[in-house]
């Protein structure tokens, strides 16, 4: 038989009178799973979504009876009755613009069902989505029967069309999948991390201990390290280890252990990345450095570092709070601070909000769009300025507001530490700019600055003059400024604007044990 006989000889009304018993058997049989689901699931404690749910199985225990006795019914109808239900179908829904509209609205239904329902009383809702897709299922199984001909016709007159359309639907599968697979293998594997840090152009000056790596050596390893999420003070470095950088498994960078005594004083550093030892192996960040000097004066101390990239005032003061809530009290806290409270204030217009504040934001509506079903197919690009942060920080960046916020942490700090009896040291980090005798890499940073950057050093300049102002005043016994430390020395120190290699490590640290010997002393 021809395609053109075997399509002259369909009769959609008699094929669909032959198939009512089959239709309403796979229309019952969701509906009947949908009711048992329901039935099953364990009630809620709250009396009156209890009373919602038992009113919901009743409705779909009623309808999944009237299920059964009209597939029975269609069952037991004869031909000419059977015949006439056809017809009387095909007569409502036989218009192909009809069954256009109904099969966009029944996609339409799904598509808002698994938005707006997801994570809603799932127990019901569930269930209810479960059935709505069956059902649509046959839906469209019951118009593609009344219109098999004319789709048949069409398909077979636009075929190579659709053909090309679906070899270039496969073909673009094809090639996301394997831009994913791709990603995640070089992901998984270090490689993506391994260019990253290999391309870093930052220079970098290590103590010559005869193990010494070289720049892009050390750039790979730190390019594979991570932060992941932390209460309260958002994040900490992830576990890691390699040669150079080790962290623990609660986010703690290695330190140097000099002191065998279990009595040893026990000093914990806070800070940001400067303080953690970016750009310096485990052996040779400030904390590891500090207790190789302690241990030459015969004072060994048991030495944390408690400092993660990235870190503001606010979230060092969070993060000792929260250890000294544990019970986890150290003899001395030293807290390396500065440049990130300007930094941050520079780039978001606010002094004392974290770092890239934006991004929070950005992850916040993400979730957001993602629990509501809703696709992300751009990245975010979330502002600062559109948040009322009145609550949390203040409504500039001026100086005197950076500065305010500044001592205002530390006013906290101290109060917490005094509570639990424990003394404080806190530190006034150096940066470039009060070099003087810069060396030709850092004059190149320092001019990208000054391009990159318009007014920054303006406002650094501005913010650590006055806390010259305040530390020469002799009010704050506790508070050491290092901005000048740096001053006139001729070698190369900064890789960075705030950032400083090994050996100014060492001169931090030679200019801070002194000071950090006699308040352990005069514990």
């Amino acid at each position: 038989m021809t395609n053109a006989a075997s399509a002259q000889s369909y009769d959609p009304v008699r094929v669909l009178s032959r198939s009512l018993f089959g239709f309403a058997l796979i229309a019952w049989l969701p509906l009947c799973i949908t009711f048992v689901s329901l039935l099953l699931a364990p009630s809620s404690p709250e009396a009156s979504y209890a009373q919602l749910q038992r009113t919901i199985v009743i409705g779909f225990g009623v309808a999944t009876a009237a299920g059964l006795l009209a597939m029975v019914w269609s069952y037991r109808l004869d031909q000419a009755n059977s015949s006439r239900v056809a017809a009387l179908t095909h007569s409502f829904v036989g218009r192909r613009w009809l069954a256009l509209v109904l099969l966009i609205v029944s996609i339409e239904l799904n598509i808002l069902a698994q938005a707006l329902l997801r994570d809603i009383a799932p127990s019901i809702t569930g269930p209810a989505r479960f059935l709505l897709i069956c059902w649509s299922l046959v839906g469209g199984g019951l118009l593609l029967t009344l219109h098999w001909q004319g789709a048949r016709r069409r398909f077979l007159h636009h075929r190579d069309a659709l053909a090309l359309a679906g070899i270039a639907l496969t073909g673009f599968v094809i090639i996301v999948l394997m831009l994913v697979v791709t990603g995640r293998l070089a992901t998984a594997t270090g490689l993506q991390d391994r260019l990253r840090g290999g391309l870093d152009y930052r220079l970098l000056r290590f103590i010559d201990d005869g193990e010494a790596p070289t720049p892009q050596e050390f750039w790979e390893e730190q390019g594979q390290t991570r932060v992941r999420w932390l209460p309260y003070s958002y994040w900490v470095v992830a576990p890691y280890e390699s040669e150079l950088i080790n962290v623990n498994e609660i986010g703690l960078r290695r330190t140097l252990s000099f002191a065998a005594d279990q009595n040893a004083p026990r000093i914990y550093f806070f800070g940001g990345s400067t303080a953690w030892g970016e750009g310096a192996r485990d052996a040779y960040t400030i904390p590891s450095q500090v207790a190789r000097l302690l241990a030459d004066q015969g004072a060994p101390a048991a030495v944390t570092n408690y400092a993660q990239t990235g870190y503001v005032s606010a979230q060092d003061l969070i993060l000792f709070q929260r250890q000294l809530a544990l019970g986890n009290q150290p003899d001395l806290a030293v807290f390396y601070q500065g440049f990130n409270d300007i930094y941050s204030a520079y780039l978001q217009g606010k002094a004392g909000l974290p770092l890239r504040e934006s991004q929070r934001l950005d992850d916040s509506e993400a979730g957001r769009l993602l629990r509501q079903g809703q696709p992300l197919l751009r990245p975010l690009n979330s502002s600062v300025s559109a948040v009322d942060w009145r609550l949390v920080t203040a409504d500039g960046n001026s100086p005197g507001e950076i500065v305010d916020n500044w001592l205002g942490n530390r006013r906290l700090i101290r109060a917490a530490a005094r509570d639990y009896g424990v003394s404080v040291l806190f530190v006034w980090q150096p940066a470039l700019f009060a070099k003087t005798e810069l060396s030709y890499f850092e004059a190149q940073v320092a001019a990208e600055i000054d391009r990159a950057f318009p007014g920054f050093l303006e406002l650094y300049e501005e913010v650590d003059g006055r806390i010259r102002e305040l530390g020469a005043d002799g009010a704050m016994e506790d508070l050491i400024i290092l901005s000048d430390l740096f001053g006139s020395y001729s070698d190369e120190i900064f890789f960075d604007e705030a950032h400083i290699n090994e050996i100014g490590n060492s001169l931090v640290a030679e200019a801070l044990v002194d000071t950090i010997a006699e308040r352990l002393n005069a514990r």
